[in-house]
């Protein structure tokens, strides 16, 4: 039996950039489609991989599938040594059963397809290939044929996220167990179609919580993680978010780059004050500030205990100005002073945002009640929905 410290070091290499799907929520979009590693080059990272230890094989894209010497590449792999060897997919080539079928002859342990629904035409919407969900599955169904380990990965969107638990359990009865909700990063075709597919991890966290609870009630809570998900969207399951503990994985792209994932966690990442609370400061790098920059810092860092004392009967009383000030973030979070007396011209509830001073003060007295957060962004200070 090999060391646990062994198994959990992954290696992960990207093979190649191009694909044969067009995803609206892609964060490749701006890459070099052409750059692909050559076959030495993969042969030897294979073999020091697991000269310094690594036991845990991974291959992605791009389409990794779209390579034509993928099943010496995993031949190789499985020669070497390596028992667990696993494959980031789209799923549209292993309709084909007799190339599926040598996947797994050659030494395939795990697939992870990409489903983004249990509703073919979604999908199909979602990855911009007519009939990619019909080809996904007829590739599911012939895995599971040969009994080998089958996962998915969800990104979540504005045209899944209310339906993750019926999508969830589609695939559950479909055989697959395993789930990883991944929430996008908003940068490459994310980030020009936001508008159209964005939802804010605020909005998106019941029917996290409700996802959860049902893989709980199935008895395969530890099955369902979430990539990119701050803990404080998970309040009381918050180990399950991908992050808090090491990713003892190193990445190699088409052109012989190597990441660290756990050096560059922190990286593009931002924290508020309240996260200087948490109980999770040390382990979470944040928010991607990408995504502040669109959806703001709504719903961060808000102290799961506090929340349990509130719900266990402690009432906050607001005065006029403050239940004003609340529906201001409603409208828009953060807010800038300015904006808050701009805004403050047709909320009726108050009509006392005559000036400044009114909305500064209002605001200290918000954040000692751990409502609202003072954001510096842009060279400004900002008034933001989380406490301390």
């Amino acid at each position: 039996m090999r060391k646990k410290s062994a198994n959990n070091k992954c290696y992960e290499i990207i093979l190649n950039y191009n694909c044969n799907a067009k995803c609206l929520f892609c964060s490749q979009g701006s890459f070099d489609k052409s750059l692909n590693a050559s076959f030495g080059d993969i042969a030897k990272n294979i073999y020091s991989a697991y000269k310094k230890g690594y036991r845990r094989l991974g291959f992605t894209g791009g389409e990794p599938l779209l390579r034509r010497d993928m099943v010496k590449i995993i031949s190789l792999a499985k020669s070497i040594g390596f028992d667990f060897i696993r494959i980031q997919t789209n799923g549209i080539k292993l309709a084909d059963e007799k190339f599926a079928r040598s996947l797994v002859e050659a030494g395939l342990t795990f697939c992870k397809f990409s489903f983004l629904s249990d509703k073919a035409e979604i999908h199909d919407d979602l990855v911009g290939v007519k009939g990619a969900w019909k080809k996904a599955a007829l590739g599911l169904e012939n895995l599971k044929k040969l009994k080998i380990r089958i996962g998915t990965n969800i990104l979540v969107n504005k045209l899944n996220f209310s339906r993750l638990p019926e999508i969830i359990h589609y695939f559950l009865k479909k055989g697959i167990s395993n789930f990883v909700m991944i929430y996008p990063t908003y940068i490459g075709s994310m980030r020009k179609n936001h508008l159209k597919l964005g939802v804010s991890l605020y909005e998106a966290q019941k029917y996290f919580i409700t996802a959860v609870k049902l893989m709980e009630k199935e008895g395969l809570k530890d099955e369902i993680l979430f990539l990119n998900v701050p803990p404080c969207f998970l309040k009381g399951y918050e180990s399950l978010a991908i992050g808090l503990e090491r990713f003892n994985t190193l990445v190699t792209d088409p052109s012989g780059i190597k990441t660290d994932l756990d050096e560059n966690a922190g990286k593009a990442k931002l924290k508020a004050s309240a996260c200087l609370k948490c109980v999770f400061k040390k382990k979470c790098s944040g928010a991607d500030k990408n995504y502040i920059d669109i959806w703001g810092w709504t719903g961060f860092g808000l102290p799961a205990k506090k929340k349990k004392e509130i719900v266990a009967g402690k009432k906050i009383f607001f005065s006029d100005n403050e239940r004003c000030f609340i529906e201001i973030l409603k409208k828009k979070s953060p807010v800038s002073t300015a904006e808050a007396l701009k805004l403050a011209k047709n909320i009726v509830l108050c009509r006392d945002c005559s000036d400044g001073n009114v909305v500064v003060s209002t605001a200290q007295r918000l954040i000692e009640k751990n409502i609202v957060e003072k954001v510096f962004k842009k060279g400004r200070y900002y008034w933001a929905f989380g406490g301390k």
